[in-house]
């Protein structure tokens, strides 16, 4: 099943003025530049940016009259089974995180996801180890969120770069 451009970017479009307008409402934090809703806000703006991005292609490419809203097709098992894969990482990720910490499951989670689809295993691989590190820089070092260590908390503070 798939969904009309047009109609993906508008609920997307949606849903970012929705977390803007949202996070713009939760306090800001003493001694900090950036508050709670500093992430929220980007996220917003990006689904912002993403849906426009889709209406607008949707308009180029024929905006003339809409064949339909949802067009049924035969995705057969590689769809279901993909997305089987995602789910099964979500809740292993939900699982394990706080036995295997961050470092240790997010590359083998994203190994996992790029492989499947892409079914190249070095790309996967250095895309995996790629995003662990750029993730964990960005919401443990910048955002200040707290990940999970797991086994890897005695060398915390050496992995903190």
């Amino acid at each position: 099943m798939k969904f009309d451009d047009g109609l993906n970017g508008l609920f997307a479009v949606l849903m970012g003025l929705g977390m803007v307008l949202y996070s713009a409402g939760l306090p800001d934090m003493p001694h900090i530049d950036y508050g709670p809703g500093f992430f929220p806000t980007l996220v917003g703006y990006g689904f912002i940016l993403a849906g426009s991005t889709l209406i607008v292609r949707r308009i180029v490419a024929g905006g003339g009259a809409v064949d339909g809203w949802v067009r049924l097709r035969e995705t057969g098992r590689a769809g279901i089974m993909g997305f089987g894969v995602i789910l099964c990482a979500i809740l292993a990720y939900v699982l394990l995180v706080e036995l295997l910490g961050f470092l240790l499951l997010a590359p083998v989670l994203l190994f996992t996801m790029i492989y499947w689809f892409e079914r190249r295993a070095l790309r996967a691989a250095v895309i995996a180890i790629v995003g662990t590190v750029v993730f964990h820089t960005f919401f443990y070092q910048l955002m200040s969120a707290p990940l999970p260590w797991g086994p890897l908390e005695p060398w915390a503070g050496v992995l903190t770069w």
